[in-house]
């Protein structure tokens, strides 16, 4: 009897079927990951900013949204939310002062750690019928396929 994870199609089927099961996994890792934020009371955009921040450090707010493709006039919406509950800072650049460069404040660090322990157990969750082993290998597709992808759409990197 086929399992539900082995499948019985032609190679041409077979290929073809991996864009639907990767949209089918992304669409429940997204619904896991706003879940799992919005018991913290977090939206993932602003999860997104945090992640971010807390990897690249201060970036300009052009920067920032180039890297997460947010829309300008919505990241300064999203930007001004996050300075009025104290998690970013916005400061001038001090090699351009036309420039803001933003920032972390230590409360937006804590409040990126409790959320990245949160998105850490939906993860967990999710990829729980995985072997530790499967699971780097796993992580090392997406990578590889991710990198391919930003890279044949413009080359924007990592941050893609």
């Amino acid at each position: 009897m086929p399992s539900a994870t082995h499948s019985k199609l032609p190679d041409s089927q077979a290929t073809a079927g991996c864009t639907v099961l990767i949209f089918r996994l992304a669409r429940m890792s997204g619904y896991r990951l706003g879940e799992a934020l919005a018991s913290l009371g977090m939206r993932t955009q602003e999860f997104a900013v945090l992640h971010h921040l807390h990897q690249a450090g201060p970036l300009s707010q052009q920067q920032l949204g180039s890297a997460l493709r947010i829309n300008p006039s919505n990241l300064v919406g999203l930007l001004d939310a996050l300075e009025a509950a104290g998690l970013v800072l916005r400061s001038p650049d001090p090699d351009d002062r036309r420039r803001h460069l933003v920032g972390l404040t230590a409360a937006g660090d804590r409040r990126f750690e409790r959320a990245r322990q949160a998105v850490e157990a939906a993860e967990q969750d999710l990829l729980a019928p995985l072997s530790r082993s499967e699971r780097k290998q796993l992580h090392g597709v997406l990578e590889r396929l991710a990198g391919h992808a930003c890279a044949a759409s413009g080359g924007r990197g990592r941050a893609c």
